[in-house]
């Protein structure tokens, strides 16, 4: 089992990514596996409402300039999202 933790805080490692650590250490406890993402200084496009996603079927976005398909790749392999 994997569980991956998705930290939106501008701060990399602040009070956001201390409280999710928190969290993982009773979930690695239990033997789950764990991963956190920090997304302080990493770009992240909103949506152009291309609708790409929607032909396509393949749960991607199309614009691929950033770092969302890495994220949506995290989320699909997981069992977990915080």
């Amino acid at each position: 089992m994997k569980v991956v933790a998705f930290s939106g805080s501008a701060r990399k490692d602040g009070n956001t990514a201390i409280m999710i650590k928190e969290v993982f250490k009773e979930l690695e406890k239990e033997g789950i596996q764990t991963e956190l993402i920090q997304l302080s200084g990493r770009k992240i496009n909103g949506c152009i409402a291309c609708y790409k996603c929607f032909a396509n079927k393949n749960k991607r976005c199309a614009v691929n300039d950033d770092t969302l398909n890495e994220c949506i790749e995290k989320m699909l392999a997981a069992d977990g999202i915080i």
